[in-house]
């Protein structure tokens, strides 16, 4: 296995608009189309072309089975047949007394859950810039990994179970190898024999029937940690090589053995930050690519109410034109968000500083002291336990002498241009990325209703 430290979680967005799902199938199912690897490869520079071979697509086969898809459009029509088993029609956005669109129905959620980086090997500077890309060890096993990740969802977070998954992607043709899964928010209608209803609040957001062991109602934040937490402990279950990510200070037995823990985590910090932050670069940089695929589909619908030039016309092209700015507003307010999370988390990587030399040292010492404790406990030779105490004591005295100070030294002198360099990379990055969410945001900004202009019989939007 890799020492890289194995993680597991899912990241979750949603989505109104049902017509919005074909633009991420197509990014999702990509491979399936040679057009689709094509378009996409120059919208996302991650994507190795030569390894789309690898990726991938299954589809919900109606049965309780996932096959695997030979065209988009049968992701499309089994989560059409779903919509047409509502027993009520869906909501539309309205606007409040602030004028923002709310109160319409949400139909679609994407997940993006990640490889734990312990089931891959790193390929270095694959894209240049010190930027590694990392490949599954084992194919078959990350299949394995994915499937139970399926399992998860389908059981214990979509609100229509397994049937509620219209399909998923497993892609080993990126940075990292990841799976997109697709589900809509309908589970049974209880009072309707055969039909659905929609279940997002219940499953994602604040229910009046979903309630916490005090009794107060389980907001979405809480509902969204709960699901990773039992990810996390349904994986280790499993037997995958995943942390549980416990919290050292609150659960280990003393003091000194979370003093200790702190001075073993300390040298994977960066680089777990570093990591961190380029999965939230990549995820943010696929929610750019679907606004702006949404943005054509809305000059799409634009051009087409203008060529209509009739009233009729202008009626349905101005819904439709509404209907997906609205989404790709949505998805722009997602990147943004994104966006300032990524930006918040690279500054308190730029405000943490490393450990000074006394603390070094004091952490040094107390963890000799700890494991030293640790070790005898555990033996009954008389020589070993000499041997360990003899080893402590040495230990101890190189703590204490000058030479310990300067191996310090010099690790932070080796450390800190690497760290500054890094952190310069990823600070210039987070502004273009930034840079160019703005940019998306102020395009899709609603307008004040004066922008329409009266063409023969129609209107030009």
């Amino acid at each position: 296995m890799s020492d890289a430290t194995g993680r597991t979680g899912f990241r979750v967005t949603h989505t109104k608009a049902v017509g919005e799902r074909r633009a991420i199938v197509h990014e999702m199912m990509r491979e399936l189309d040679p057009k689709a690897v094509e378009y996409w490869a120059r919208e996302n520079t991650n994507i190795v072309v030569e390894d789309e071979v690898l990726d991938r697509a299954f589809v919900n086969d109606g049965t309780g089975k996932f096959v695997r898809a030979t065209s988009m459009q049968e992701v499309i029509d089994y989560g059409q047949a779903r919509v047409d088993r509502l027993s009520s029609p869906l909501r539309e956005d309205k606007p409040d007394k602030n004028g923002k669109m709310r109160g319409g129905t949400v139909t679609t959620s994407m997940f993006v859950a990640h490889l734990p980086k312990s089931m891959c090997k790193e390929v270095p500077d694959f894209y240049g810039k010190g930027r590694s890309r990392w490949i599954a060890r084992d194919r078959n096993e990350a299949q394995k990994y994915f499937v139970d990740v399926v399992r998860f969802l389908g059981n214990n977070v979509i609100p229509g179970g397994f049937d509620g998954i219209l399909g998923f992607d497993i892609q080993h043709s990126e940075t990292t190898p990841h799976i997109q899964l697709l589900a809509d928010t309908f589970a049974a209608d209880p009072k309707h024999e055969g039909q659905l209803r929609p279940e997002w609040s219940r499953a994602y957001a604040a229910h009046r029937d979903v309630k916490g062991e005090d009794g107060k109602m389980l907001t979405g934040r809480q509902k969204l940690e709960r699901y990773q937490d039992d990810l996390k402990a349904y994986m280790v279950e499993r037997g995958w090589p995943v942390e549980r990510e416990v919290d050292p200070l609150r659960h280990d037995k003393s003091e000194t053995k979370a003093v200790y823990g702190a001075l073993r985590d300390e040298h994977r910090q960066l680089a777990t930050a570093r990591e961190e932050l380029i999965s939230d670069g990549e995820d943010l940089e696929r929610e750019e690519y679907r606004v702006n695929l949404a943005r054509k589909e809305v000059e799409k619908e634009r051009r087409t109410a203008r060529e209509e030039g009739h009233r009729e016309g202008y009626e349905r092209g101005r819904a439709e034109a509404e209907r997906f700015q609205q989404a790709a507003r949505e998805h722009a307010l997602r990147a943004q968000a994104v966006a300032q999370e990524a930006g918040q988390h690279l500054a308190n990587v730029r405000a943490s500083r490393p450990l000074s030399g006394e603390q070094a040292r004091t952490f040094f010492m107390d963890g000799v002291r700890v494991l030293a404790d640790t070790l005898v406990k555990g033996v009954n030779d008389p020589a070993v336990k000499a041997l360990i105490e003899a080893k402590r004591e040495a230990y101890l005295t190189f703590a204490k002498s000058p030479g310990f100070g300067e191996q310090m030294k010099s690790m932070t002198t080796y450390k800190d241009p690497v760290r500054e360099r890094d952190l310069k990379r990823h600070e210039h990055r987070q502004r273009r990325v930034e840079h160019n969410v703005r940019d998306v945001v102020a395009n899709l900004a609603p307008s004040d209703g004066q922008d329409t202009e009266r063409e023969g019989d129609g209107y030009s939007l």
